[in-house]
């Protein structure tokens, strides 16, 4: 699906844009995982992280359990939501992907301090600017999912509600 957002082949990265990238990542990993994990503890992860396991595969809450563990991840209190839109937008964990997803989400009406703080992250990634405009205007035009839980939407299926927000016919206005 995002694949078809991406209108050229990437580059090998500087030694620059590869410094970039650990910052981000050293942003989330080091300093907003933990204290997420201050704020709201761990203690009902292991219970929630197995039941989203046991959904059946191509629901919401599954497709988060499968992503958290292929990328050797845990599951955060109060951070699952926002690995929800990973899994219903597309967007893999990646440094990239990480600020693609903020954008879109910025375009979607997210205006939260976290997501306009780790969207200035940007500034060290130049070369992503052009396609961060692009998931913005994406984000634009979806319904809002600002507000979506996990718990909320766990069992239902991911295709079908890709076709709720309107996310097909957002993808081919991106490419237009």
């Amino acid at each position: 699906m995002l694949a078809s957002l991406q209108t050229h082949v990437p580059k090998p990265l500087n030694g620059f844009q590869v410094l970039a990238r650990q910052i981000i990542v050293h942003a989330k990993t080091s300093f907003l995982i933990p204290i997420l994990r201050q704020l709201y503890g761990t203690a009902d992860a292991r219970a929630q992280f197995n039941y989203l396991q046991s959904l059946p595969a191509g629901s919401l809450g599954r497709g988060v359990a499968d992503v958290l563990h292929a990328n050797d991840l845990r599951l955060i209190p109060h951070y699952e939501n926002h690995d929800l839109k990973h899994v219903l937008l597309g967007y893999d964990m990646t440094p990239d992907d990480e600020l693609k997803l903020k954008a879109f989400m910025l375009g979607n009406g997210d205006w939260s301090i976290m997501c306009l703080g780790f969207l200035l992250l940007a500034v060290l990634t130049p070369e992503v600017w052009p396609a961060l405009r692009q998931h913005y205007y994406r984000g634009q035009r979806t319904q809002p999912i600002v507000a979506w839980t996990l718990a909320t939407y766990a069992t239902q299926s991911t295709a079908a509600l890709r076709q709720q927000i309107g996310l097909p016919a957002a993808d081919d206005c991106a490419l237009a």
